[in-house]
Order: structure tokens, then sequence, then C-alpha cells
């Protein structure tokens, strides 16, 4: 638990200019004349970095409480019934990943399981194992990185996009729903993509 606390602290940083370029977007829409003014005065960059070091890191404390890890991993993949992607790891996964030596998986572990929560609690184990390659530590760190800012990018729709379409004067109500709402799927994409790394990750070296 406290390798997976430390890595999180490691993604804080980039949640936290996440979170503020986000509150700045939505400031500069309700508020342009303010901030057209405050841009002449200061650097935006100053800006953000301030959001980052004052409310921002309360927000993000906030809003990261709103979601279980598994109500992250739904809002990631899509499914509701065993969304992590270990739960497809010898039936799917395994065979993307040409690094991966299944047959010596077999003898290390026996017959693979089949049933997705026995192939996510099998790959649990083996990570468990490996958890402190670096290749492993790495990529967890990126997933774990990939996840929040999809789990993130989908508050910010229901918080802030949401009202915005009630408050914000068309259609820049639309123009900005409309890029949270490609924020999120981008995000979802990259986390869909650095989860299934993460997996073949611990299989490929489990495997060598």
């Amino acid at each position: 638990m406290e390798k997976a606390v430390n890595l999180k602290a490691k993604n804080t940083p980039q949640l936290w200019i996440l979170l503020s370029a986000n509150i700045l977007i939505i400031c500069g829409i309700i508020f342009p004349q303010y901030l057209r003014e405050i841009a002449n005065e200061f650097d935006i960059a100053l800006i953000v970095k301030g959001l980052g070091a004052s409310i921002a890191p309360l927000l993000l404390f906030l809003l990261n409480g709103l979601l279980s890890s598994n109500q992250k991993a739904i809002l990631v993949f899509w499914k509701l019934k065993n969304p992590l992607p270990g739960s497809i790891a010898f039936s799917k996964l395994i065979k993307e990943d040409t690094r991966i030596d299944k047959k010596k998986l077999k003898e290390i572990h026996g017959n693979l399981p089949k049933n997705p929560q026995d192939q996510n609690r099998l790959w649990y184990k083996i990570y468990q194992k490996n958890s402190l390659d670096i290749v492993i530590s790495e990529s967890h760190r990126a997933f774990l990185l990939a996840r929040d800012s999809a789990s993130l990018s989908f508050l910010f729709i229901i918080f802030i996009g949401i009202p915005a379409l009630v408050i914000v004067t068309w259609p820049i109500n639309i123009y900005y729903f409309s890029f949270l709402l490609v924020q999120y799927i981008v995000a979802v994409i990259g986390a869909q993509n650095r989860g299934r790394r993460f997996v073949t990750n611990v299989l490929a070296v489990e495997s060598k």
C-alpha cells in the first residue's frame, strides 16, 4: 500500500496542472474581461503555478476522494463487471505481447485461469512478486496517472461542463462542453493503453 501511495504522490504535480488548467479555462470563459486584465499583468504560467500551489491541491484531494478505485476503472475501461485489465490478462492480453512466454508462465503457475476474477487474482499475485522491478514500477505509475486524469476529466464534465451549459452563453457553452468530452475520451484512450501495457509488462517480467 505504501508503494502505491508513493507512486500517486509522484503523479500529484501533473494532476495539479490538469486541474489548474481546467479552472483557468472555465474562469476565462465566465469572466473573460477579468482574466484578460490579469493576463496582461501576470504570466499565465505563473497563474497556473499559483493555482497549483494554493487551491488545486485541496480540490484535487476532494475530487479524487469521490471515486473508488473500482469506479475509476469503470470510467476508464467502460465495463461494469470486472473492469480491471488484469481480468483479461491470460485470456486476451497475453496473446498481444510477443515478449510474454506463455509456456514458462504455465510451468510456474500451472494452468492459467479463464475466469476473469481468477485471472485478475493471479495477475495481481504476480505483480506483487515483481513490483520492485523498475519497468513495472514506472508502468504502474504511468497507469495511475492516466487513470486519475481520466477520472478527473469525467468529474470536470459533471461538475463544470453540465453547469456551464446553463450558465455560459451559446455557442461557447457547446464548444466548452465538447472540449471536456474530447479531453475525457483522449484521457480514457491513454489510460486504457497504459493499463494494458502495465498488465503485459508484469507478465513479460515474470516470464523472462
